[in-house]
């Protein structure tokens, strides 16, 4: 059955056209004939907090904002009208498979054209994409430790009940369908910069990249479009995921099979882009960069803090290139794409404890006191009188290494800074408490 897969994933039919005019108007067709019948245009926000920072215009199109929570639902809605339009007047079984975001767009799509929807999911499927997807109304089946088991199974079904798989990216009218969230943006920066009477060009669209699909629909939008737009394209992969950058320098599909395989950026997670996907980001994408979970961490950070914006690893991706490369759109006019926002709460909840680590907002430290009364309290009012707020105190008397007469106590405290946690480290070795730093991954 993997052999049926791999031809799926790396010989999918291209859709033609006689001109990029051509091109242009079949997008243009898809947003206003078939994507503006089922969604309201995502919000194209300015980001008042990265346009001070970089000096430009920076703005942030929310595609966590459809109904779905992501970008997905663009290319599940023309790829099964296409198909209704195949088979008119059938009813029609569709099968996908997905981690989450591809599968709640498709069941939406199917739910909203009527069409009926058999999704499968690998076993680690977040939670709340699982229900998301079952509530719109699809059957669910969680099958296999991985998007590549869940398509072979999700294949043997449409074989044996002649029903039609949609390929989360490497598909044609998944990619036109994804192009319209370009579409819609670029359109939105002009109505934007029209109401203020100047014309202000768009020098970076900046996405996340799991399997293509999305940067290569801005790709082709970009290029097609009869201004003969200059925006470059920037593409941002989880560092354990690089296939659509391997294959770039390759010029050929390259699958990638990390040892890590866990990261909180599950929506981008694919090991191996499509020809289609290839084909359309060769002549097109300016670069494709990958960023580490911390960096993804500390992006759904300041979207929270920044933004109000809750975003999902996937989602943030892009964000967290922006903020490691300030230097590289400092002074230019940028959309970034949020892509998605389906993350579960306790997962949210994990990433903002870790987040603030991160940017030095808690500290973890272990002192060393008198075991005598009045021991833990001067520990705690030196803490109290350098601004340290105790969120979490352990008082190890069984297990510490300390001399007889001593005992470890270790605290969780909220700091403003890096330079606060510096302060508090050497008061607290001034005053004797011998304090051990717990360090942190960068």
């Amino acid at each position: 059955m993997n052999d049926i897969f791999n031809q799926i994933l790396h010989h999918a039919k291209e859709k033609k056209f006689s001109s990029q005019e051509d091109l242009f108007s079949e997008i243009e067709n898809i947003y206003k004939n078939i994507i503006l019948n089922y969604l309201k245009p995502s919000p194209l926000k300015k980001s008042y907090w990265l346009s001070d920072i970089l000096k430009g215009n920076v703005y942030l199109k929310l595609e966590s904002l459809n109904p779905n929570g992501s970008f997905k639902v663009r290319g599940g809605l023309n790829a099964v009208k296409k198909l209704m339009e195949m088979h008119p007047g059938k009813h029609l079984k569709i099968c996908a498979a997905s981690a989450g975001n591809h599968a709640q767009g498709v069941a939406f799509a199917a739910k909203e054209l009527g069409c009926e929807a058999h999704i499968f999911l690998p076993t680690f499927a977040p939670l709340v994409k699982r229900d998301a997807t079952e509530k719109l109304g699809a059957k669910i089946y969680l099958i296999g430790n991985n998007i590549e088991e869940a398509a072979e199974a999700a294949l043997e079904f449409a074989q044996k009940e002649k029903a039609h798989f949609i390929h989360p990216f490497n598909n044609s009218d998944i990619i036109l369908g994804q192009a319209t969230c370009a579409y819609e943006a670029y359109e939105q920066w002009e109505n934007i910069f029209f109401k203020e009477n100047k014309k202000t060009d768009l020098d970076y669209y900046v996405c996340s990249v799991g399997g293509g699909g999305f940067i290569a629909g801005a790709g082709l939008f970009f290029h097609s479009h009869p201004q003969q737009l200059k925006t470059k394209i920037i593409g941002v992969e989880q560092e354990y995921y690089t296939t659509a950058m391997e294959s770039l320098k390759s010029k050929k599909e390259v699958s990638v099979k990390p040892k890590l395989k866990t990261t909180i950026a599950d929506g981008i997670a694919v090991g191996s882009v499509g020809n289609l996907t290839l084909k359309y980001m060769t002549p097109y994408i300016e670069k494709i960069h990958s960023v580490t979970d911390d960096a993804i961490v500390r992006a759904v950070l300041a979207l929270c803090e920044r933004e109000h914006i809750i975003a999902e690893g996937a989602g943030a991706a892009a964000i967290a290139h922006v903020l490691q490369n300030l230097d590289y759109f400092y002074g230019k006019n940028t959309i970034i794409c949020i892509s998605g926002g389906n993350i579960d709460p306790q997962l949210l909840t994990r990433v903002i404890a870790r987040g603030l680590t991160l940017t030095d907002r808690v500290l973890r430290v272990t002192a060393s006191v008198s075991d005598k009364p009045g021991g833990l309290k001067k520990l705690l009012e030196t803490v109290a009188e350098l601004g340290g707020n105790v969120l979490d105190l352990i008082h190890d008397r069984t297990y510490s290494e300390v001399r007889i007469g001593d005992v470890d106590v270790e605290l969780s405290l909220e700091t403003r800074n890096e330079e606060h946690q510096r302060i508090l480290i050497h008061k607290l070795e001034e005053a004797g408490f011998k304090p051990r730093q717990e360090r942190r991954s960068q």
